[in-house]
């Protein structure tokens, strides 16, 4: 639909500029709508103004969206801004009895919305979509002050990612989970079709970390949705500030709509709330934190044999070969490494640089370096990089750069954490390690900082060895201006990911999985696998043309004693090796039919 408003639009402004007396060839109106049309038969789609639905049922209860629950009652959650210290206020912890109950009011309220058309869906979704494009400095604000973030890296990483989502969602998301033709062997397929179906699970559990707490709750909740399910979201202890907020944004939407506001629980609490939620029935897990605690998601969802995907973080190579643009490619390198300071699962953490721009390379990033400022920005002050949301994630950091430069790295520019022990603020200085090598712990452990870690190469061996010598296999980025050669070298490194001339592209293209291999986890969300990631699949084969076909009579109970003859002449004839064979092997087929004794 949307496509074809496009194509109406086109044409009234040709005819109106027309009218206006202005010049626009026919041809340019002409080549917009075969464009239009080729680039929606090729699966592409713009979605320019996708369409807006009243709702189709009165609003749940009137409109109110309150709840009639209390959210937690266990333990204090203390909130700080980590860029200030300010206090926040506090949030309470789930007990395990408290998440079963969150899971059987979402679990009830996913009875009603599984049986919604995907145009309610979308219609829902779109509300969502609009709620954020209307609340987008809201949402940076509360970022910056729950994380420690600037507002430009919130504006970024928190609503421009989530609206894209959304769009692909409402553009492909039907397409992905409408029934798929397959085909069948060609001895059933004059009597036979096969089809697989994709059907609502239920209700996700979702248990997301605290680097981008806005993003990882609305993302994944709008796809859950789009397929039919509730959801329970398991939030960060480091960012539960905002947990009650995104709560109600749900509640009220749902509520608009007709539909129970239940849908979506947000949770909040420590490891013991995160175990219960695994635990707790839901029909799907997504988890995405460290390998440690994925390994104890994964062992809790054995349990109840729930299905996980894991997302566990990464150690990203950023490739930079001789031959690079330089220019263009030392702005996304810094970017890379210090973006969020690096606490984002596909940072560039290892910056693999060729041996004859090595030094070249360095001094251009030091020059760059220098001009960026770090601070609070949830103040408005203009800042390039925040604060480390957790105190003791600067202190992982420190161990790492200090272990590297007492092994031989070298320090050019940061290497201290700035602010009280154990609390906030929290800083760590960008920084930026040469000549570091396999013995640092830093070479291969997830580092998750601002800090970018340079490491010199000659050969492609040598590289390759390099690149997959760390466990975890997330994403990847390799600078060159050959592309054959990058595209080469991309090959050669185990990872779920990879950008050429680029990095962190691949969570913008909501059209691919994001996904690891290795430590990195498995299973995907994005794209089409993890769209149906969220959904049930069935597989489903029926009567083609109304043909009720039953087994040939020599092979009915009890079966004649040529039976297996004829099916070994049948084999032949299906699948010989040649024109002759398949020929030779239907004759016998045939004769022995025309032969066969019933038993």
């Amino acid at each position: 639909a949307s496509n074809v408003a496009a194509m109406i639009i086109a044409a009234t402004a040709y005819f109106v500029s027309r009218y206006l007396g202005l010049e626009i060839h026919p041809l340019v109106v002409v080549s917009t709508i075969v464009g239009l049309y080729l680039f929606y038969q090729l699966g592409i789609k713009p979605t320019f103004f996708p369409l807006r639905r009243k709702p189709s049922k009165p609003a749940w209860n009137g409109g109110d969206f309150k709840r009639s629950y209390v959210r937690g009652s266990g333990k204090d959650i203390p909130c700080n801004n980590p860029a200030t210290g300010e206090d926040l206020g506090k949030a309470k912890a789930y007990t395990p009895q408290e998440v079963k109950e969150a899971h059987a009011r979402a679990s009830a309220a996913a009875k009603d919305w599984s049986k919604t058309t995907f145009h309610e869906r979308r219609a829902l979704i779109m509300d969502i979509h609009d709620w954020i494009l209307d609340h987008q400095d809201e949402i940076a604000k509360k970022s910056a002050r729950e994380t420690g973030k600037t507002l430009a890296e919130a504006a970024l990483g928190e609503v421009m990612t989530t609206l894209e989502k959304i769009r692909w969602l409402c553009a492909h998301g039907e397409t992905c989970l409408k029934p798929e033709s397959r085909g069948v062997p060609m001895l059933l397929w004059f009597t036979k079709s096969a089809r697989v179906e994709w059907y609502p699970m239920g209700v996700i559990g979702i248990i997301v970390p605290w680097n981008y707490p806005f993003h990882n709750v609305f993302s994944h909740v709008v796809t859950a949705l789009f397929a039919g399910n509730g959801a329970v979201v398991k939030v960060s202890e480091w960012a539960s500030y905002t947990a009650e907020w995104i709560e109600d944004i749900f509640r009220e939407i749902i509520a608009k709509r007709g539909y129970n506001p239940d849908l979506v629980q947000i949770i909040t609490g420590y490891g013991e709330t995160g175990a219960a939620l695994v635990k707790s029935g839901v029909d799907k897990i997504l988890f995405i934190g460290s390998p440690g605690v994925g390994k104890l998601v994964m062992k809790g969802a054995a349990e109840n044999l729930t299905p996980v995907i894991l997302e566990l973080g990464g150690k990203d190579a950023f490739v930079v070969c001789d031959d690079v643009d330089l220019d263009h490619c030392i702005d996304i390198a810094v970017r890379g490494a210090f973006i969020n300071c690096g606490q984002n699962c596909i940072s560039a953490e290892r910056f693999l640089v060729q041996d004859g721009v090595y030094d070249k390379f360095l001094e251009k990033v030091l020059t760059k370096l220098k001009k960026t400022k770090q601070g609070a920005s949830s103040d408005e002050k203009r800042c390039d990089f925040g604060a480390i949301t957790m105190p003791g994630q600067a202190d992982h950091v420190d161990v790492l750069v200090q272990d590297a430069v007492k092994k031989g790295a070298r320090l050019l520019a940061g290497g201290k954490r700035k602010g009280p022990k154990d609390e906030h603020p929290t800083y760590y200085e960008p920084t930026i390690l040469a000549e570091v090598d396999l013995k640092m712990k830093i070479a291969t452990e997830e580092t998750f900082g601002p800090v970018m870690t340079v490491i010199r190469w000659k050969t492609e061996e040598q590289l390759e060895k390099l690149c997959n010598s760390t466990p975890f296999g997330l994403g990847s980025s390799i600078f060159s201006r050959d592309y054959s050669k990058a595209e080469r070298i991309s090959k050669k490194i185990v990872t779920g990911m990879a950008n050429i001339n680029d990095f962190a592209i691949v969570p913008l293209i909501q059209s691919l999985p994001f996904g690891g291999v290795r430590d990195s986890g498995f299973g995907a969300f994005n794209g089409e696998e993890g769209l149906r990631g969220f959904s049930r699949r069935k597989a489903i084969t029926t009567d083609r043309f109304g043909i009720r076909a039953a087994a040939p009579g020599w092979l009915q109970y009890p079966v004649s004693a040529s039976a297996k003859e004829i099916v070994q002449n049948a084999m032949f004839m299906v699948y010989g090796r040649s024109l002759y064979e398949s020929a030779k092997g239907c004759v016998n087929m045939l004769m022995k039919v025309a032969t066969a004794a019933p038993a």
